[in-house]
């Protein structure tokens, strides 16, 4: 082996989410070294863990490779992490993957000196060939490395086509007990869809699907071990209608009751309809997402999104009726978007009585159609190295302006979505607990939703309790 001890790490996060899920994809890696006898260790300073704890741990665990995550937002301090991990480590290789270096590949390299190794796309077979000593670094695909002063990006490695060739990540060097008790779980990869703001069909076009047994294996193995609670992250869930039918099947001949499923990483409404959706709810489906983005059909038009708003408003409307907790993602100032546009988007998030809305701060991320667009126009109000550092999904800071939402609209229209996303989600719970009289009273006068963000995305202990009373209201039902 050239790397026989590799320590896997997780960046700190500004997200409102932070660390509370396990990171499945960085699982995958995980998995893949374990299968193959490769000793690694993880630490996820997402979760807080101060560079002296990270200081011991590697120390001790003495990698001769270190894999790092990474996502463009807040890219520069991982690159300032990753720096301190080098002067700690001095021996030790340093590689990153994730969407910010398949995307911009060489750059990330030429931008971190500290960078050895950058591994594009899927990971798991590129890991796999840069820890074994059988094949050069010029024949990796997917790998970009440094050699005598210049950067090579060997080239694109074809996708595998079945995703069963992978087990599922048992996250065996993983403290479970730091983690939410959901487990993120995907049936499937690549978007085949054109939206003109999203990152992650960058990552891959192709549409990859795991067979449903080893799909629902996964689901079966959790389940085993007290894990009821679900959350499928596919991109396009419901792209092969057919396929789910046949994984609600495969669920239910196996005898997996009480399960509490989530689709709320955003199914596409087209690809749902009335029948659908009232058989996922019969095996476990409690929570659909809706990736709306826009609120009438010019601004879905633009966004390239491929559907109308016809469409998206039956599905939300089925969804509701089903007795599903429906969540819709609206992205807020988009290219050629106007106030009454944004007030049609309003108008559909207070129109059904949806669990949640997330209205979206427009970010234009390198690589997309929306970004060039900016950049092509000149229409940056925060340069893409300063917003992409500092500025997140969530807030209320425009990082462009168009001529038809300048920069002072811009900041009165999302201080208005977010107070509808308050409104919301004060409606919503309310409807959860207005049968506990006390829990009723409290919140429908006393309710505060930032507070209550705080301590559900940023405390573990709360969330868990929070996620527990709600799956036993649910499964009261």
């Amino acid at each position: 082996m050239r790397f026989k001890r590799v320590l896997l790490i997780s960046p700190p996060s500004s997200s409102r989410y932070g660390g509370l899920r396990v990171p499945a994809g960085i699982g995958y890696i995980a998995q893949v070294l374990s299968d193959n006898l490769i000793d690694y260790d993880y630490i996820d300073m997402r979760i807080g863990y101060t560079f002296d704890y990270f200081r011991k741990k590697a120390l001790a665990f003495k990698p001769d490779l270190v894999g790092i995550s990474m996502i463009s937002l807040g890219y520069r301090y991982t690159y300032r992490m990753i720096s301190s991990v080098k002067e700690l480590l001095p021996h030790s290789k340093i590689v990153v993957g994730g969407h910010h270096v398949t995307i911009l590949k060489e750059k990330v390299l030429e931008e971190c000196q500290a960078i050895d190794f950058g591994v594009v796309s899927d990971g798991e077979k590129t890991m796999l060939e840069l820890c074994a000593n059988n094949t050069p670094y010029e024949n990796i695909k997917g790998l970009i490395f440094r050699k005598e002063g210049q950067i090579i990006f060997v080239g694109e490695r074809p996708p595998v086509e079945n995703l069963d060739e992978y087990a599922f990540p048992r996250y065996e060097r993983f403290n479970m007990k730091n983690y939410s008790k959901q487990i993120p779980i995907n049936s499937s990869r690549g978007c085949v869809y054109e939206c003109t703001f999203c990152p992650n069909k960058l990552i891959g076009r192709k549409f990859r699907a795991r067979s449903v047994n080893h799909f629902v294996d996964e689901i079966e193995y959790w389940y085993e071990k007290g894990y009821k609670q679900i959350a499928i992250d596919d991109d396009n869930f419901t792209l092969n209608k057919k396929r789910v039918y046949e994984i609600c099947d495969e669920i239910e001949r196996r005898g997996l009751k009480n399960l509490f499923i989530r689709c709320s990483n955003g199914v596409r409404a087209d690809l749902v309809d009335r029948q659908l959706l009232a058989r996922m709810k019969e095996i476990g489906v409690r929570e659909v997402g809706f990736g709306v983005d826009g609120g009438n059909n010019k601004i879905l038009g633009f966004l390239k999104k491929g559907e109308t708003i016809e469409t998206i408003e039956q599905a939300i409307k089925d969804a509701c009726e089903l007795g599903f907790d429906v969540k819709i993602f609206i992205i807020v100032g988009t290219p050629h978007e106007t106030k009454h546009d944004i007030e049609d988007s309003i108008r559909l998030a207070k129109k059904y009585p949806i669990a949640r809305v997330n209205f979206n701060n427009a970010i234009p991320y390198p690589g997309t159609e929306m970004f060039d667009y900016i950049k092509e126009h000149n229409l940056f109000l925060i340069p893409p190295e300063e917003y992409l550092n500092n500025v997140a999904e969530e807030k209320g800071v425009p990082v462009f302006e168009t001529p038809e939402l300048p920069k002072e609209e811009r900041i009165k229209m999302l201080k208005r979505c977010h107070e509808v996303e308050k409104e919301v989600m004060k409606n919503t719970a309310y409807r959860i607990y207005k049968d506990y009289p006390l829990a009723g009273l409290l919140i429908k006068h006393f309710f505060n939703v930032a507070l209550f963000e705080r301590l559900f995305f940023k405390n573990l202990l709360l969330r868990k309790f929070f996620e527990a009373m709600r799956y036993k209201i649910i499964m009261a039902k």
